[in-house]
């Protein structure tokens, strides 16, 4: 699971911009990177990067042992990043891994779509979630490996908080988490063998923390709740 989260730093040219999270999707034997759309482009903040370098592994066996792989959001000027055909403010993007040396080169894992937990799927009240990432760019700079954070669903995750396609996370989150996968492990099934718990399961993207217009700094804390866009966007965001 580690290894299917990376940092991302955008770049313009010869100059870095932000630090941010992403985590590797295959779909249809073709690699992509997943990460907030706001990563990648951003008009309010006027946040236009050329090319991320993304930090990976190159051997298993040697985690301290690190190669960055150089990913361009941009072909002759065409976007190399897929976004939802309809839902026009999902902040999610799935990038594509042209590179065609980028698994063979460096040590990643992935998910897939065996991993997605759809929306309609009923969790428990507070079903304790985790969301891997980088924030501020803080992490294990030895080992080159993400920062875990426990959260808690703040939402009902079978209902669409505001009816969009996303839910609430309580926690304290940092700048630099970003595009980070929301995961949580089922409960193992009712009679089965010991130590057999199910594969971790991705729920969402998290994307940013919420509040609210008229809170007075001087008198309310932050919300600390986020915004986590439903994993089950990503299938309809990648081509067929």
């Amino acid at each position: 699971m580690y290894v299917r989260v990376a940092q991302l730093r955008t770049w313009i040219g010869g100059r870095p911009l932000t630090n941010a999270s992403g985590f590797f999707f295959q779909h249809d034997k073709f690699l992509y990177l997943v990460t907030a759309r706001h990563v990648v482009i951003d008009q309010a903040t006027r946040h236009f990067p050329d090319r991320l370098l993304v930090s990976l592994h190159k051997d298993a066996a040697n985690l301290p042992q690190r190669n960055d792989l150089s990913v361009p959001l941009y072909h002759k000027g065409v976007p190399q990043w897929f976004q939802h055909p309809r839902f026009g403010r999902a902040d999610v993007v799935a990038i594509a891994i042209n590179d065609p040396h980028a698994l063979s080169e460096h040590f990643v894992d992935t998910f897939n779509a065996a991993d997605i937990v759809g929306s309609d799927q009923t969790l428990p009240l507070g079903q304790q979630v985790f969301i891997l990432g980088f924030p501020l760019g803080f992490h294990d700079t030895f080992n080159n490996l993400p920062i875990v954070r426990s959260a808690t669903i703040a939402s009902s995750f079978s209902h669409p908080f505001k009816n969009e396609p996303y839910f609430l996370t309580d926690c304290r989150l940092h700048r630099g988490m970003s595009g980070s996968p929301v995961i949580y492990r089922p409960d193992p099934a009712p009679g089965a063998a010991p130590n057999t718990a199910p594969n971790w399961r991705l729920l969402g993207i998290h994307t940013s923390a919420l509040d609210v217009s008229d809170r007075d700094p001087s008198q309310d804390e932050r919300l600390a709740l986020n915004m986590t866009w439903y994993a089950s966007l990503l299938p309809e965001i990648l081509p067929q």
